[in-house]
């Protein structure tokens, strides 16, 4: 015996320009997890335009954005309790922090916090790239090697002007303690790791 049809639903209509969002967007866009737009959309009205398609095994939610985002920002109640649950761990992460924490910060979650530092690394990384950023111990290594070059160039001159002019040893002493001093103030002002007498 063969069973009757069941009658297939009408689709919903929509505009053409309305953005169809998956459960996952839809929790981005609202700054919760998936898991928790999963329950919220649970206990969403059953007749919402703005659900085209409930998600199901093998079939993802197919929603309409704006529809959606009016709906969650509708359910007033929760986002003031929201905003002053937030308020109050911010207030007690001040307590606990001191000084530590910055007044911006204070009112971020955990996952903003994260998301907040890898965006700064991901910017550092890049600044890097594009040679707008360069590492210090890459400099100070430079310094050093420029440091010690130029006291080896600087050791001769005072063999050199003594040769030249036929002048006494002295002289090229002289010489050589005065660009001692100069070099030894230089490579303090530097502050690098280089030993002027060696």
């Amino acid at each position: 015996m063969a069973r009757a049809a069941t009658p297939r639903q009408a689709p919903k209509k929509r505009k053409s320009s309305d953005l169809i969002v998956s459960l996952d967007e839809l929790a981005s866009i609202c700054g919760v997890t998936p898991e928790t737009m999963r329950k919220h959309l649970a206990n969403a009205p059953a007749d919402a335009e703005w659900i085209i398609e409930r998600g199901r095994r093998g079939v993802g939610y197919k929603i309409v954005a704006a529809g959606a985002v009016e709906w969650w920002k509708s359910r007033g109640t929760a986002n003031v309790e929201s905003d002053e649950r937030s308020a109050a761990l911010a207030e007690w992460r001040l307590s606990a922090l001191g000084d530590a924490g910055d007044d911006e910060g204070l009112g971020l979650t955990g996952k903003q916090r994260y998301e907040e530092f890898k965006a700064g690394e991901a910017e550092l990384a890049y600044r890097q790239a594009i040679g707008e950023l360069a590492r210090v111990a890459d400099i100070e290594a430079e310094t050093v090697n420029a440091v010690i070059e130029l006291r080896r160039q600087l050791q001769a001159v005072g063999r050199v002007v003594r040769r030249q002019f036929g002048l006494e040893k002295e002289v090229e002493t002289a010489i050589d303690d005065e660009i001692a001093k100069r070099l030894a103030k230089f490579v303090a002002t530097l502050d690098v790791d280089v030993d002027p007498g060696s």
